[in-house]
């Protein structure tokens, strides 16, 4: 028996194998490279206010940039968008995204809404704590079963997720180095960091982020730009005022009182309002514990106090009286100038931080009611 032939053959298809490899790799890397070889002039992120992401553009193919939040931008993670005709002229490569996602698991109210806005529901096939969710459209595809609770109650639901199988899973950890249960289906997991945005504007343009995965990066910038356009109308409003109100923010809650810091997100919207943070020279930029006490020293004198009514709260001084008897010694409450937002009845968590110039305008109009006297408020209100 003549073996040479097959050894012969053998060879050659081992041959043809690793210039396969080779050629799928040398393409790979190459995407990776196309944004390396250009010059800083040629390629701009597109993100101006956020600081979560950047996002890049070249030959056809964006470059998408996950920052670990307050890191000092530290990358957590790449992912190169592209369609499929892209995809095969350079081959697989980890980090790929072949967009448009045919379908998508969102675990927060805000990326529910973005989609919402980018007219995309039909997309979303599995959520988090539906329970939780206020939108009624999501609510019915829930009920007749076009969309799957995929965790609920801390718990992650692997083996129906497995079956749902989305492209994606958008998902949103408070550490970046927190691990999700749901990794473990191999189901690529997106981090969705808009709510550790500390600028209004920033954190609405994680829109941007979620249209790039569906084609609807032109109508994300759109709705954005509108965004930018009307917060900075009502900033420059504000802007003219000559007095600044007072403003401390929450309330007491098992023990503590959680403060938001004077670089927070909350922050900066008071102060384009034209009110005056008690904790304004504040450093930092998430909220951090106090005691009653230190609380009460500083701010029993502010000129407005602002509420979000959680589940079950009522709108009313009387049961924030009855709630604890000692918030009647602060001026706010005295004075009836508490700016509640009554958070299931508004939707505040899903809606509002993609519409950061609604929020600003209800501020000023609690503040400075002179300013916008036909503005009928949208989220927060004075308590009457």
């Amino acid at each position: 028996m003549n073996c040479q032939p097959k050894f012969i053959f053998l060879q050659l298809f081992l041959v043809a194998l690793l210039l396969s490899s080779c050629h799928e790799k040398k393409q790979s890397a190459g995407i990776a490279k196309l944004f390396d070889r250009l010059a800083d002039t040629e390629v701009v992120s597109e993100v101006d206010f956020a600081q979560g992401f950047d996002i890049y553009k070249a030959g056809g193919i964006a470059k998408l940039v996950i920052y670990k939040p307050q890191s000092n931008g530290d990358v957590l993670s790449t992912y190169f968008l592209v369609n499929r005709q892209t995809a095969e002229k350079y081959g697989a490569s980890e980090g790929f995204v072949i967009v448009p996602l045919d379908s998508v698991a969102v675990f927060s109210g805000t990326q529910l809404n973005a989609m919402k806005n980018l007219g995309l529901l039909q997309k979303v096939v599995g959520v988090s704590e539906a329970a939780y969710i206020l939108d009624q459209d999501i609510r019915e595809r829930l009920a007749d079963g076009r969309v799957t609770e995929l965790a609920g109650n801390g718990n992650f639901y692997v083996e129906r997720t497995l079956r749902l199988n989305p492209s994606v899973i958008f998902h949103s950890p408070y550490q970046a180095n927190e691990t999700n249960p749901l990794t473990a289906t191999k189901i690529p997991m997106i981090p969705f960091f808009d709510f550790m945005e500390n600028d209004p504007l920033g954190r609405a343009e994680w829109l941007k982020f979620t249209g790039l995965f569906f084609a609807k990066e032109a109508e994300a910038e759109s709705q954005f730009n509108q965004i930018v356009a009307q917060y900075n109308y009502y900033k420059q409003i504000a802007a003219k005022v000559q007095q600044r109100p007072t403003v401390f923010s929450d309330k007491y809650f098992s023990g503590q009182w959680y403060v938001p810091g004077g670089q927070s997100y909350i922050a900066a919207l008071f102060r384009d309002a034209g009110a005056d943070y008690i904790w304004k020279d504040d450093t930092h930029n998430a909220s951090f514990p106090l005691d009653y006490e230190t609380v009460f020293s500083l701010a029993y004198d502010a000129d407005y106090w602002r509420i979000v009514g959680s589940f079950g709260d009522e709108a009313s001084y009387e049961f924030l009286i009855k709630e604890k008897p000692l918030y009647g010694h602060f001026k706010a409450f005295r004075k009836r100038r508490i700016i509640w937002c009554d958070a299931q009845e508004t939707a505040y968590f899903e809606k509002s931080p993609l519409e950061p110039q609604r929020v600003l305008a209800d501020f000023i109009k609690a503040f400075h009611p002179q300013l916008l006297p036909d503005y009928e408020p949208e989220y927060y209100f004075i308590l009457p």
